[in-house]
């Protein structure tokens, strides 16, 4: 592995960590933040400090959820799971069955165990065309993930049903060949209260308006483990997280796709808690004080708190900032 590569997975776990970390294992073992067992972070007057649930609380509190606000966290210890090969894979379904996939998932999602997560996404396949396809990740024993996953999967008549035991690296890569590297993307993450039948509809009809096979719209679980966690990490109560994705070649005209991802964020606004994923937020510049603190919900004053120790020049702030 090369050095650049070394240096991009930790930049990439880092920026997941501080702001919070949804992820494929979170029903059974929580966010990556909820992971988080201590941190070394060099301060804006240069200094190095420990953070932990001992020393340093109030910082390593902030660090699990307030983004990077407080300073550059040069090492992170995890709690780390044994993980063995998962029951995972696409479930795919012609678009145009979409309202009633979506209906009966909405439906079965409530029987979903911690070990299991799924995200219904509306995408377009580089052979099949527009689908909705359901990604699944069962982490536990395989013949007991069969049976939770067989009403699933006997719903409708799938075109493809990829689901089979693989390494959770698989798990990973499922969608890699929907989004490549090369293309610009545009991204909008609101947190959402619940499925609903007028939020499928939404979603659908939207999709079809897509500016380019390039967009994706995704439907990722929180809920289980994520849901009872103690950290800045303000949005527990929520159940997904809204994936909106704008994706064009470059050299295309990105206004275009951009209105698109927004005007779907706005059409699901009143199915939203009011407040987006912090990972999936640009700048202050771009996204509006409002925005940015909305994302920090309830944890904000807290952390500008917590901001104003560490930080008070506000040193750390072309991120999503918090304002000591």
């Amino acid at each position: 592995m090369r050095a650049r590569d070394v240096i991009l997975i930790v930049l990439a776990i880092g920026g997941l960590t501080t702001g919070g970390g949804i992820g494929w294992l979170g029903g059974k073992y929580g966010l990556a933040s909820d992971n988080l067992l201590s941190a070394d972070v060099v301060t804006a007057d240069g200094r190095l400090i420990h953070a932990n649930e001992k020393e340093n609380p109030d910082l390593f509190w902030a660090l699990r959820g307030g983004g990077g606000n407080f300073g550059v966290v040069t090492s992170f210890t995890y709690r780390l799971h044994p993980v063995g090969t998962l029951l995972a894979g696409l479930l795919v379904h012609p678009v145009a069955e979409a309202k009633k996939v979506l209906r009966f998932y909405k439906e079965w999602e409530h029987e979903m165990p911690d070990e299991l997560r799924c995200m219904p996404v509306l995408l377009t396949d580089p052979e099949a065309g527009p689908v909705v396809a359901v990604v699944v990740c069962y982490n536990g024993p395989i013949e007991k993930g069969e049976q939770v996953l067989a009403p699933l999967r006997r719903f409708g008549a799938p075109v493809m049903d990829g689901i089979a035991p693989m390494p959770y690296t698989a798990v990973q890569a499922i969608l890699d060949d929907g989004f490549p590297p090369g293309p610009n993307y545009y991204m909008r993450g609101p947190m959402l209260r619940e499925i609903s039948d007028e939020l499928i509809d939404i979603l659908v009809d939207r999709y079809a308006l897509a500016t380019s096979p390039r967009c994706a719209l995704g439907l990722q679980p929180l809920g289980g483990a994520m849901a009872r966690g103690e950290t800045a990490f303000p949005h527990r109560a929520a159940t997904y997280n809204l994936l909106i994705v704008a994706g064009w070649e470059p050299g295309d005209d990105s206004a275009r796709h951009i209105a698109w991802a927004r005007a779907v964020g706005d059409a699901a606004a009143p199915h939203t808690t009011g407040a987006s994923y912090v990972n999936e937020l640009g700048r202050e510049e771009d996204e509006g004080a409002a925005q940015i603190k909305a994302a920090f919900g309830a944890s904000y004053n807290r952390l500008a708190s917590i901001k104003a120790k560490y930080d008070p020049q506000n040193l750390f702030r072309h991120n999503q900032n918090i304002k000591p």
